[in-house]
């Protein structure tokens, strides 16, 4: 009851948003009426346009971009009733006893979550088609009677009748979120609609927050209390397990151009060689912490609290594993693999061979990162380790700079154990021994792991040679590598339109990954540009501008050194490592979009 009431009262204020925004107009145009008459028609004009635009147009247009969204297809992999008749039995059996209609469709997704989606009409007034989406995670991971739990929890959302106020009060949120976004900074009335959605949403998320207890107690009546006090802490952990797996193993491996053959039945190898932490975590206590009006759910210990308290009915919990719901759940996780992971340019790998591609390629990144650094040290490409070798032999040093690593030895002696490394890969002279529950070792021909900390401390350049030669290892072997970066993995951070680049009319974007040129407009066009630019920033991706006729990506890798040529203007020569130059220079009718200049100042110069 308490839901419903609140839902009631968030829908009272979404009303209230459009009279509020009707209240606006009606003083905005009264004034520009009492302006027109006594300033002249010209000025009344225009502030009335100005209040037309900052009200009617701001929340107009934003309302009818939240009703009439296009959600696109609901994502993940289908799963039909002949490829998984006992989940389709059990999702139906548990939408009878939440008391509400079985999904239209069951789709495996890719996160540790599952959930209930219906898109509806009218902002939550009229129902629509029914999507239960499952996590691949949980379905590898939980036992029948937590996924049991877990579905009858998402199920329970829809049990009640106040469901349908709470519906019109979450499509209100999108409503209110999307206006606001169309209203820009400057427009004085788009303060007080931001003030109003900041209220409206406090309001929306203290209904949410009941509705998760309430779903609760829908789980614990189908599955039991012990299925769904387990589920909820098992999401929990796994979430955690899984955000580590992909932060840690599969984020990297993407950046290297690979993924593992099996992206989800190699985290499960991960749970299960690393059982004895999940073990400890599962018997941890949650902390108790109090739910911020920004919190969509309660903390987790008042959750497991009122699971406690609740009655707890007589039912047959099946331990068995989930994958017995699903006959193909192996094929299905290669099959969501193949539509969810970004596959242009990815090599699919066994786990050993995936894991030392990885390895490689970091030690290839440090290694071009240093290379870089020292040929701006001594101006001139320093090519390879041994020419490293040949400076240090001739008496250079360097000097205070850090390595990354943190190493307290000489400065020189962590770049080159660095180095050395890849060397050996490179050479032929070292292999990877992997390992889930420690970091990766190189070892040597002999299965020795490799002493490269001690020929980097080596005393003379030819000791260290010599020492490398002995194992087979060489250091011209560790070459900087022109990293071939593709735009369309990179984010847009700001641009310039209207810059010379090489002598050419050319628009600038500072990206993530390095800086794009674009074939620029005549001057006569320049207001297009300047229109082109800023709507790349603030609505295109790199992928799609990359794609124009003419465009060059230069990435940072390839920049050796950045040179500023004016104090006064914005002229610089970027020198690449295959030789080129590169000039950029600011002319009469460049445009700064966002911190174009300090990013590409900062970008080129710290390659």
């Amino acid at each position: 009851m308490i839901v419903a009431i609140r839902a009631f009262v968030s829908i009272v204020m979404l009303a209230g948003f459009y009279v509020l925004a009707f209240v606006q107009l009606v003083v905005g145009m009264a004034l520009s009426f009492w302006l027109a008459t006594v300033g002249g028609s010209g000025l009344g004009a225009q502030i009335g346009i100005a209040v037309f635009l900052a009200t009617v147009w701001a929340v107009g247009y934003g309302t009818y971009k939240a009703v009439r969204a296009d959600d696109g297809p609901p994502p993940g992999v289908e799963l039909e009733e002949d490829d998984a008749p006992r989940l389709w039995a059990t999702v139906r059996e548990l939408a009878e006893a939440a008391g509400t209609r079985p999904p239209d469709q069951i789709h495996l997704v890719p996160e540790v979550n599952a959930a209930v989606v219906e898109r509806s009409r009218l902002m939550g007034l009229l129902g629509g088609r029914r999507y239960l989406f499952v996590g691949m995670p949980l379905l590898q991971t939980l036992n029948i009677a937590q996924l049991r739990a877990v579905l009858a929890h998402e199920l329970g959302h829809y049990s009640e009748e106040h469901t349908r106020f709470a519906g019109i009060s979450y499509r209100g949120r999108l409503a209110l979120v999307r206006t606001v976004g169309h209203i820009s900074d400057g427009n004085v009335a788009g303060w007080v609609f931001r003030g109003y959605t900041e209220l409206y949403v406090a309001v929306q998320n203290s209904v949410s927050r009941r509705q998760e207890l309430e779903a609760d107690r829908t789980a614990v009546r189908v599955a039991g209390r012990h299925a769904a006090a387990s589920a909820l802490k098992e999401v929990e952990i796994l979430g955690t397990a899984y955000e580590f797996y992909v932060s840690e193993y599969l984020a990297p491996g993407i950046a290297a151009g690979c993924v593992p053959e099996d992206v989800f039945g190699s985290f499960a190898e991960m749970l299960r060689v690393r059982a004895e932490e999940l073990s400890a975590l599962r018997h941890a206590q949650p902390a108790a912490v109090r739910a911020g009006r920004h919190d969509t759910h309660p903390p987790l210990a008042e959750r497991l609290a009122a699971i406690a308290a609740a009655p707890d009915p007589v039912v047959d919990a099946d331990t068995g594993p989930a994958t017995a719901l699903v006959p193909g759940a192996r094929a299905a996780g290669r099959e969501l693999q193949a539509a969810l992971v970004p596959g242009e340019g990815l090599v699919e790998l066994p786990w050993d061979e995936f894991r030392t591609a990885v390895a490689n390629a970091d030690l290839q990144t440090r290694t071009d990162a240093w290379l870089r650094l020292f040929g701006r040290e001594v101006g001139k490409p320093v090519p390879h380790v041994d020419a490293v070798l040949t400076l240090i032999d001739d008496g250079w040093v360097l000097g205070d700079l850090v390595p990354p690593d943190g190493t307290m030895r000489d400065p020189i002696a962590g770049p080159l154990e660095t180095m050395f490394k890849l060397a050996a890969v490179r050479s032929g002279a070292g292999r990877w021994r992997h390992s889930w529950v420690g970091p990766s070792v190189l070892l040597d021909r002999a299965g020795a792991e490799l002493d490269l900390a001690g020929i980097a401390d080596a005393a003379t350049v030819a000791e260290a040679r010599q020492r490398l030669a002995a194992l087979g290892i060489d250091p011209r072997a560790a070459r900087h590598v022109q990293q071939v970066v593709n735009a369309k993995q990179a984010e847009i951070y700001a641009g310039i339109s209207q810059v010379k680049v090489d002598g050419k009319r050319s628009d600038l974007l500072v990206l993530s990954h390095g800086l794009l040129v674009v074939p620029g407009v005549r001057w006569y066009k320049a207001r297009s540009a300047w229109f082109r630019v800023n709507r790349w920033i603030k609505e295109s991706t790199a992928r799609e501008v990359a794609a124009l006729p003419g465009t060059r990506f230069i990435a940072y890798e390839e920049i050796i050194r950045g040179t500023r040529t004016s104090s006064m203007r914005f002229r610089w020569e970027l020198e690449l490592h295959d030789g080129t130059t590169v000039r950029v220079r600011s002319i009469l009718d460049s445009t700064e979009h966002g911190p174009a200049h300090a990013l590409f100042a900062r970008a080129v110069t710290q390659q």
